[in-house]
């Protein structure tokens, strides 16, 4: 692409410049020029808005303007630019992107540049083994969190926990034509269950919002491990009655809802983050979300009719609140890790209500791993999976 002198050069040099809209032109290609080699999704961002800056002023001038031809060229340039960057580099860089704009108490959904958007299409083009490995060093850097020694313990503990379960989660990628999430492989059911991951890599949080999904994740597997559960991944004991799993939404609903009433008006948190905690409070709790899970993975063979039937029951038994039956203790976890890397004061109520609720929840979880009549060591003492 070319230099700020060779494009000065070739669209008529610096004469009478200052007045003309090409000195838009001439302030992108200098802010591109700006960025290190090594912010190449800084650079990705650059590139575009060099793009932008060059249809606006071709489509200013039309085809009169002595300008236009080397302009256009910039242009063209500047878009085949974007096609040599790593798409691996890019999606890194563009988390760091959107961890400033929320370090400065910006809004990243109101981003013009689009940065969450940006680096879910760089996440397509990484070639499956990188995007494997790139993710496991991010499921690594959440699994670090437990040396940073201002942790809550609760969430420490968590953390051991989904570590444990890491080495049976055998595929990480992107969701091509389908939903993200975690799945059971039908083909391991019988024997030593393995899980696929399908990331969520349209990051709209940065780093905060991918370590808080790989929790929910990871959540879902330690969960299935804990609770017998179907593929479906409901947080219910195997066995469980109708009227205990009433009883185990309604505490799950009116948890929900103190959370809800703790985060109104909660002045720590500025409006993206409130938005990212509301949008988790209810999608823990979903009406009828079991049973669209059940009969789902009933049409796609992925369990039996009678499982079905059982599922749909409990999603019955409870009432308006079915979600907290398959999503709550994701959704709890989710948060924790939000909150620790948004650095929220840990007296704050909100902080201080969901580190009790998730200590329950995996209380709940750990109780359920344990045999009757016998002990078992915290998950995660054997050390952290390579």
């Amino acid at each position: 692409m070319m230099t700020e002198d060779e494009f000065k050069q070739g669209t008529g040099g610096t004469a009478l410049r200052g007045r003309s809209e090409i000195t838009k032109v001439d302030r992108a290609l200098k802010a591109f020029y700006a960025l290190p080699d090594a912010r190449q999704g800084a650079r990705l961002l650059a590139l575009k808005d060099i793009v932008r800056a060059c249809g606006d002023y071709v489509a200013h001038k039309g085809d009169a303007g002595s300008r236009v031809g080397g302009t256009q060229r910039l242009g063209e340039q500047a878009q085949a630019a974007q096609g040599q960057l790593d798409p691996e580099a890019v999606f890194r860089d563009l988390l760091t992107e959107i961890d400033q704009v929320m370090d400065e108490g910006r809004n990243p959904d109101l981003d013009l540049r689009m940065p969450a958007g940006e680096a879910q299409k760089a996440a397509q083009a990484i070639p499956a083994d990188r995007f494997h490995t790139m993710m496991g060093d991010f499921v690594q850097k959440l699994g670090a969190l437990r040396e940073d020694g201002a942790l809550p313990e609760e969430t420490r503990a968590v953390i051991g926990e989904l570590m444990a379960v890491v080495p049976l989660v055998t595929v990480m990628q992107y969701p091509r034509g389908g939903m993200g999430g975690m799945k059971l492989d039908p083909a391991a059911a019988e024997g030593d269950p393995a899980f696929t991951f399908n990331v969520d890599t349209q990051a709209r949080g940065g780093t905060s919002f991918l370590l808080g999904h790989i929790a929910h994740e990871l959540t879902h597997v330690a969960a299935h491990q804990a609770f017998g559960s179907s593929p479906v991944m409901e947080l219910v004991r195997s066995g469980a009655t109708d009227a205990e799993v009433a009883a185990l939404a309604a505490e799950r609903k009116q948890a929900l809802a103190d959370l809800k009433a703790a985060l109104a008006g909660n002045a720590e948190f500025d409006d993206f983050q409130q938005s990212m905690l509301e949008e988790k409070l209810v999608y823990g709790a979903q009406p009828q979300k079991l049973e669209q899970y059940a009969s789902s993975f009933e049409k796609a063979g992925k369990i039996t009719a009678a499982q079905k039937e059982r599922l749909v029951g409990w999603g019955k038994a409870a009432g308006n609140a079915s979600g907290t039956l398959v999503e709550y203790d994701t959704v709890l976890n989710q948060m924790l890790i939000y909150l620790h890397m948004w650095q929220t004061g840990q007296d704050n109520p909100f902080y201080v209500r969901l580190r009790a609720a998730a200590q329950a929840a995996y209380d709940r979880r750990s109780r359920a791993r344990r045999p009757a009549g016998g002990s078992e060591d915290q998950p995660g003492q054997s050390g952290q999976p390579s």
